[in-house]
């Protein structure tokens, strides 16, 4: 009740909602009358929109309430949910509930009259607060006049708000295009800082919040020094606050930049939140967020030489992908390009994948790491994508981005068998649950738990003590093994480095490195899983070297 009751409250911000009229079948054999009341008076509600769905998520027919309250709907025979819909009270499924898993569902046969009545809930009156802040200079301590300021609604409250209204990016007058920066969707309240760089916001309380600020000459920020809205904080105000403050850092003195495009695969722009994460050594650092233009275009200045993974993660309707030259994106970190920057580069563009979000099955559960504790705790609220994929098809259907509890909620799927999968760069699924829901056996399946541990970053040997003179891959150890190994070479010669792991068919099946490295003694360790995070099976494998003028090819086993 919770999960409707806040989405309710979002619903405050307009003046009213759309209600969709469609035709009927042709062919009806029986009928579903009821009366909607007001729970709080007893009096008949009128213009009450009455949807009634397939339970495999697929919309039949709507109807709408008269004057005294009173509806009739004539259907074909089947299993039906009954949905009452109406500005300005919480929807609902009959038989009184708000959430489609705990739904009644209605079985009509033929000749037959089902009588379902329903009391709706009125919202309630929403509450003003003040929210105020200053901006400033972090190397100087200065106030930033002229800042811009923004609440925007977290991820997954905005994905779930565009479903309830049917509309790509939630409501109209909660999009803002910012020069430098993209367009911004779900924005609740925006405005700019004074000449003592403060501002002050009117939000509503009770709601939770992502604060953004951005200037300019800066690199943006998000409340507590955040770089992504994934991994903000989520702010809710029961009261008048002071103190959300954002002190901003300078551009690096770097004249680099990085460009491209995400669009599906017509070639159609796709609006998405981009995300660059440097690959080094010693980790995988996110350095830049960025939100596209409407025909999905973006670009990152001020780049310092390096190594880049570029992840895109669409507003609405498509799946998350990294960019993958020649491939229309992948869902999995480890398989993704390094791109070289030295220079100016252009054309990168990431390819996505619709998702089919037609149906009212929903898998929920939470991502832990080391010792059982959740991700968000053990790794500083870092966000992690969550994707479902459908075990017929092969394709991602929904998607979800933790929040700070390290949750995760997959909604709105069609009935079906689902492979949950995890994408973090530098962490592993250790485990991919196969979970099944559909009308009959259930739309609800919670509690999954899956596990995530940090890949080991390449790290020098130190107990070298000069510098390689050839190239060198050796024999990893301990093989067999179950289920990590080492993999030690040498390079002796700065450049390009790749090591892939392949199956006894020669597919390639993970990548351990894939970019530039000093000269040097290295160690890259396997811990069995394939480039979407899957354990695989026990067997022969291949491990391949390939740098400068050099290929060596050696074989290991992993045995379970």
């Amino acid at each position: 009740m919770k999960h409707r009751l806040r989405f309710a409250l979002l619903c405050l911000l307009m003046l009213g909602s759309a209600l969709f009229v469609f035709p009927q079948e042709a062919e009806h054999h029986g009928v579903v009358t009821g009366t909607v009341i007001d729970d709080s008076t007893g009096l008949p509600i009128n213009e009450v929109s009455v949807g009634f769905f397939r339970s495999t998520g697929l919309w039949v027919q709507r109807v709408h309430t008269d004057t005294t309250g009173a509806y009739s709907a004539e259907l074909d025979t089947g299993r039906y949910l009954i949905r009452f819909e109406r500005f300005p009270y919480v929807p609902e499924w009959f038989d009184n509930v708000y959430e489609v898993h705990d739904a009644f569902v209605a079985d009509v046969h033929a000749d037959t009259s089902i009588i379902a009545n329903a009391g709706l809930q009125p919202l309630p009156r929403p509450q003003p607060v003040t929210v105020s802040g200053t901006v400033t200079d972090s190397v100087t301590g200065q106030p930033l006049p002229n800042t811009f300021v923004a609440f925007l609604r977290p991820h997954r409250e905005l994905r779930e708000l565009e479903h309830e209204l049917e509309q790509f990016g939630g409501f109209d007058n909660e999009r803002f295009t910012l020069p430098g920066f993209g367009r911004l969707f779900g924005v609740v309240w925006f405005g700019f800082t004074n000449d003592a760089g403060q501002y002050q916001a009117h939000l509503l309380k009770g709601l939770r919040y992502v604060a953004f600020a951005f200037k300019p000459g800066f690199v943006h920020q998000f409340y507590q020094k955040k770089l992504t809205p994934f991994d903000a904080d989520q702010l809710t105000f029961n009261g008048d606050t002071s103190g959300i403050d954002f002190p901003l850092i300078p551009n690096p003195f770097a004249a680099n930049s990085f460009s491209g495009r995400v669009a599906d695969t017509t070639g159609v722009g796709v609006p998405s939140h981009v995300v660059l994460i440097r690959v080094t050594p010693l980790g995988w650092i996110p350095v830049r967020y960025q939100v596209t233009d409407s025909a999905g275009n973006y670009m990152f200045q001020h780049l310092v030489n390096g190594r880049f993974l570029v992840h895109a993660i669409p507003v609405s309707g498509f799946a998350p992908a990294w960019y993958k030259e020649g491939a229309c994106g992948v869902r999995n970190w480890h398989n993704a390009d390094v791109v070289d920057v030295s220079s100016n580069v252009t054309g990168i563009d990431v390819c996505v994948k619709p998702l089919d979000e037609s149906g009212f099955c929903h898998i929920d559960g939470h991502i832990t790491s080391g010792g059982g504790n959740t991700f968000a705790s053990a790794a500083t609220n870092e966000a992690v994508a969550v994707s479902a994929v459908s075990t017929t098809t092969g394709e991602v259907a929904g998607y979800d981005v933790t929040g700070a509890d390290g949750s995760y909620s997959l909604d709105n799927l069609p009935a079906g068998s689902y492979t949950i999968v995890v994408d973090k760069e530098g962490f592993t699924a250790s485990n991919a649950p196969t979970v099944t829901v559909d009308g009959s056996g259930g739309f609800l399946s919670s509690g999954n738990v899956i596990g995530v541990t940090g890949d080991t970053p390449l790290s020098v040997d130190e107990h070298q003590n000069q510098s390689p003179a050839s190239f060198m891959l050796r024999q990893n150890y301990p093989n067999p093994f179950n289920p990590t190994t080492e993999i030690h070479f040498d390079v002796a010669k700065a450049g390009n480095v790749a090591i892939r792991i392949y199956n006894i068919m020669g597919q390639e099946i993970a990548r351990l490195v894939d970019q530039r490295l000093d000269i040097g003694s290295y160690v890259a360790r396997w811990n069995g899983n394939d480039a979407r995070g899957l354990q695989v099976s026990s067997g022969l494998y291949f491990y391949r070297m390939d740098a400068d003028n050099f290929h060596d090819l050696k074989k290991m086993i992993l045995m379970k």
